[in-house]
């Protein structure tokens, strides 16, 4: 037997808890509102100012913008926000929080009172925040109108209430293969199989040894990145995450197919030996040092000078019900925002036509997200995927805890990866740590 590796994963739903004791939630507490002071230290976040003063609200994003010259995050919110704050007298404070420790960012700034009035979240976190009062039921912010514009709005709708605004939806991986290396290797299209994903690989191993025939980041610190090397084919053996009452149902076979798949990539080389010290993989790609990578195909598009084509789904045991992973992510609204009316405000506004097409031309290419919006980007690279293939996209589930057994998984997977673990092993005692220690 190999050795075990101990998952040392600090619950995020007990630490929420404890660092919620004495916070209040309520949005007419002033114990609630920010420290966070606007430029001319007058106004708390949230909070109305005085007659002829200007409002202060915080806005917390996360980082799309490349590092390729194009327009930063922080220019383009800042941008954007200015006619809000002018129409609106109120000073925004932004905050482009980095995905390298986001979730323990938002609990910091959770604890201190330091947090957004606004933020941006993914499914992971949901939960614990809902569960302890933090986030605020927006929808009767909302005119039917509105509600009907939205395409994704009922993804918002969680644990019974609509906390969240989709702003980034879709966004599906794929895998995606750098042909010239393909036709070296004999290959004339991109792997739609597991099977024909591991005769691909092995034919560059032997064809073109210098390059990495499937490169995976599993030298990444954080979780996330399961959305490209595990996930895809977690659903392609026909996996579930949680059952329909969130128990966590990962030890089953689909899971152990899936694990024992991934595993049987790296014993023969499909997967190199570096993929467990690699921490970006589109890089890795970019340059020609691997022929295949998972990736979102908002990044897929920003590659260039490589000739790639993709697969939209990669099939396993599960053949056409085989899935991939898209996003869902949201603006939410936190409870001890003291201007609620004027943070809905600034949320629609976000994510309205004007700005979304301009975020989406600037930043990062993604699906409109509103009926009145007819942006379709100048590529059309992916417009079948999402015409043919959106009953193979899944959302990662809300349940307890979430992150936690995301990052206690992600760790026992490194640790098989580096050979210390069997995949029966990374399942059952991920499954135990979850169900003694995080659930």
């Amino acid at each position: 037997m190999k050795k075990k590796r101990l998952v040392a994963v600090m619950s995020a739903a007990a630490l929420l808890a404890g660092l919620l004791a004495g916070c209040g939630s309520s949005s007419s507490s002033s114990d609630a509102s920010s420290a966070n002071l606007s430029a001319g230290g007058s106004t708390q976040s949230g909070e109305s100012a005085a007659s002829g003063d200007a409002a202060h609200l915080t806005l917390w994003m996360p980082p799309f913008a490349g590092t390729d010259g194009q327009i930063s995050d922080i220019d383009f919110w800042t941008e954007k926000v200015k006619p809000f704050e002018e129409e609106n007298n109120c000073d925004i404070s932004i905050e482009i929080t980095p995905w390298d420790g986001y979730e323990e960012k938002y609990l910091t700034g959770t604890s201190s009172d330091d947090g957004p009035d606004v933020g941006y979240m993914y499914m992971e976190m949901f939960y614990d925040y809902i569960n302890n009062g933090l986030l605020a039921d927006i929808d009767s912010y909302f005119t039917d109108e509105e509600k009907q514009n939205y395409k994704y709005y009922d993804l918002g709708n969680i644990l019974g209430g609509q906390y969240a605004l989709p702003i980034v939806v879709g966004n599906p991986r794929v895998l995606i293969a750098n042909m010239d290396i393909l036709k070296q290797a004999g290959v004339d299209k991109v792997p739609t199989t597991w099977d024909e994903l591991e005769n691909t690989g092995k034919a560059i191993k032997e064809k073109v040894p210098d390059v990495a025939p499937l490169m995976q980041d599993w030298g990444n610190p954080h979780y996330g990145s399961l959305n490209e090397i595990y996930w895809p084919y977690f659903w392609g053996a026909g996996g579930e995450i949680v059952d329909a009452d969130g128990n966590l149902t990962i030890d089953t076979d689909a899971g152990k197919t899936a694990t024992e798949f991934l595993k049987k990539l790296k014993d023969e080389g499909v997967v190199p030996d570096s993929a467990t010290s690699n921490d970006d993989t589109i890089t890795s790609f970019q340059n020609g040092e691997a022929a295949m990578i998972y990736i979102a195909t908002s990044n897929a598009l920003k590659i260039d000078n490589i000739n790639w084509d993709y697969a939209p789904i990669v099939e396993g045991p599960a053949g056409d019900k085989s899935k991939t992973m898209v996003a869902a992510d949201s603006l939410v609204l936190f409870n001890k925002c003291q201007n609620k009316d004027l943070a809905v405000k600034l949320m629609k506004y976000l994510t309205s036509k004007d700005v979304m097409q301009d975020f989406h031309k600037r930043v990062s290419q993604q699906p409109a997200i509103t009926l009145d919006d007819d942006y379709t980007g100048e590529d059309t690279t992916f417009d079948s995927l999402f015409a043919d293939y959106s009953d193979n996209f899944e959302t990662l589930p809300v349940f307890s805890n979430a992150a936690g057994m995301y990052d206690a998984l992600f760790k026992n997977l490194q640790s098989m990866m580096q050979g210390d673990m069997e995949p029966d092993e990374v399942l059952s005692e991920t499954t135990d740590y979850y169900n003694s220690n995080l659930k």
